[in-house]
């Protein structure tokens, strides 16, 4: 057994076909489905890809966050597979749970909560990728928690690398013994606006402050998602926003860290 099966328990083993009907697995060695990786990131690799899928996710849930702000109580519906904040609701798919009595992540596959089929299509979709990836944090049913495995990580990826309109909510349980987090679906355009040259400075510096990252997988996946050209001079990369942002890397072990981030005015 490998480190993350010391780490994160029993392999889930395969559904009957009666109980659930797999999606297509993916061919190894395809990209993540949308599409904005990084040419040659490895997709067996747990920091890279949630380096890549960060820059997405921390502008999307901070506009999801801004999009409720306002709205007073929630409420979730697993049989109707519905999430009420305030006066808003939303389709939602559960991704899985943390427990904070056992100090551990349960993947929703392992559905021990017997939620219908319904709510469970998106995590069984990011068990099949990972198991054709090979990323172990996706195909292994159980882990300890930590600040790398976690709900906010691992639906930051199952929603950032396998999703185009979706973001996610945690939905505390009992007391402060745990969270639900589930995935909404089919949201509005606006989440996944692109942000301007300010923004996404602050937004780099915020989350390279806050997340072990590789900073050149995840500088240009976050411009790649929000369709701002770019160029690369060696280990400097120009991205081309109304004033242009340079961002310079060196070599950090086996990743790349940022040297220096700044504006030039044309």
């Amino acid at each position: 057994m490998s480190l993350f099966g010391n780490l994160f328990g029993k392999k889930p083993e395969p559904p009957k076909p009666e109980e659930h009907k797999e999606p297509e697995a993916p061919k190894s060695g395809l990209g993540a489905p949308a599409g904005f990786f990084p040419e040659g990131v490895d997709m067996s690799d747990w920091d890279q890809v949630f380096s890549a899928c960060l820059g997405k996710m921390y502008t999307v849930q901070h506009a999801f966050l801004d999009l409720v702000r306002d709205e007073e109580g929630w409420y979730i519906d697993f049989e109707k597979g519905t999430l009420t904040l305030g006066k808003q609701e939303f389709r939602v798919q559960f991704l899985g749970s943390e427990s904070y009595v056992s100090n551990s992540w349960l993947w929703g596959w392992e559905n021990v909560n017997n939620f219908p089929n319904n709510v469970l299509g998106q995590v069984h979709i990011a068990r099949t990728y990972g198991q054709a990836w090979g990323l172990e944090p996706l195909m292994y049913a159980q882990c300890e928690l930590n600040d790398t495995f976690n709900g906010h990580n691992f639906s930051m990826v199952v929603c950032g690398a396998l999703a185009e309109d979706r973001c996610y909510y945690r939905c505390p349980t009992g007391e402060g013994q745990g969270a639900a987090f589930v995935v909404l679906c089919d949201m509005p355009g606006e989440l996944f606006a692109p942000v301007d040259g300010i923004t996404f400075i602050n937004s780099v510096s915020q989350c390279i402050q806050q997340f072990y990252l590789d900073h050149k997988i995840f500088v240009e996946a976050f411009l790649r998602w929000n369709k701002t050209p770019f160029d690369w001079s060696g280990d400097t990369l120009t991205a081309h926003f109304d004033a242009e942002v340079v961002v310079e890397f060196e070599q950090a072990g086996e990743n790349y860290r940022i040297k220096n981030l700044k504006t030039v005015t044309l």
